[in-house]
């Protein structure tokens, strides 16, 4: 009889092992995707005058998450690559297509090669969640809002290269084509969008290791002492949470009482406290809302500094008051 007990115990607890071992297991350790659940429709038509080739993906029954409306998203997406095509006059519109996908994020990229008097690539993305197929944004599969960072690399292109790239550029990321590998974010904009000179999609790639982000409690940081109330806040903290050597990049220069910060070696901005004057490296002087001061040894800065000095970074304030400071080192 005791036997028998011992074997049902035993018995009982493996059940209760392989019970817990199933749950316990991280979703992301199981393969949300794979090419089992889409095929390759060929296109080959011609409608309105216009021949229409190529590739495009149609997610099969494998996908249990809306592959439907996926789909018809896919569908949408072509209808509207078509237009655009339609507009500039092309003969013939050639589709292929591009998938990404990680755990957290499936894109499907597609490309329209539209033939006319001047050849023009259109593109635009399909991105859902792989775990219930919902529809996703950029904003969404970054968590972050990113926006800004991609508006810095683009107005850095148009400064450096003026005779390359549309000094007036206004389409917003928001609104672009885009998709996530596990390295990297990237925003494609379509020929011409950036620059007047015909060539491949424009690609803006984020690496994910090399974007910074850091919070600051509403304690850690001043008001001014003038009617403006201007948050003031702390240099050397926010650097350092934003991947600067506190040891290295942020210096005091006796001679020039000034703050100094560095970057590979490289003097990107001086201030002084007292001096509404902040001299950034291949600019003139700027000034902003209020000059620097110096309390209990630490220098404070307008958080103005922080997207009109530093380079593509970016801020945003809470409800309590915390400021999380966004900023992409290249």
């Amino acid at each position: 009889m005791r036997k028998i007990i011992r074997f049902i115990f035993v018995v009982t607890i493996c059940f209760l092992l392989v019970f817990v071992a199933i749950y316990a297991i991280d979703d992301r350790t199981v393969p949300l995707w794979g090419s089992h659940m889409y095929t390759t429709q060929e296109l080959n038509t011609r409608a309105q005058g216009l021949n229409i080739d190529g590739e495009i993906p149609v997610i099969t029954e494998h996908f249990i998450h809306g592959y439907t409306r996926i789909n018809n998203e896919i569908d949408s997406a072509v209808e509207s690559l078509t237009d655009s095509a339609r507009r500039i006059r092309a003969r013939r519109v050639t589709f292929r297509y591009e998938i990404h996908h990680t755990n957290e994020i499936v894109s499907i990229v597609l490309f329209a090669e539209a033939q006319a008097v001047t050849s023009r690539t259109f593109v635009m993305s399909v991105n859902f969640n792989p775990r219930n197929g919902a529809a996703m944004t950029l904003n969404q599969a970054t968590t972050r809002n990113i926006t800004p960072l991609v508006e810095g690399i683009i107005a850095e292109m148009i400064r450096q290269n003026p005779a390359t790239y549309h000094a007036a550029f206004t389409a917003d990321p928001r609104g672009q084509a885009f998709f996530v590998t596990r390295t990297s974010y990237v925003v494609l904009f379509d020929d011409f969008q950036l620059s007047s000179s015909p060539g491949a999609t424009n690609r803006i790639v984020l690496n994910r290791s090399n974007i910074y982000v850091t919070t600051i409690r509403q304690s850690q940081y001043r008001f001014s002492d003038d009617r403006y109330a201007i948050k003031m806040i702390p240099l050397r903290t926010v650097l350092e949470g934003l991947g600067f050597d506190g040891s290295r990049d942020i210096s005091w220069c006796t001679t020039q009482g000034a703050a100094v910060i560095s970057r590979n070696g490289r003097v990107l901005i001086t201030l002084r406290p007292g001096e509404n004057n902040y001299q950034v490296v291949g600019v003139m002087q700027r000034s902003l809302e209020s000059a620097p001061v110096m309390i209990d040894s630490n220098l404070y800065v307008p958080i103005s500094f922080f997207d009109q000095i530093l380079t593509l970074t970016t801020y945003s304030v809470d409800n309590q008051g915390n400021i999380t400071f966004m900023s992409y080192r290249r």
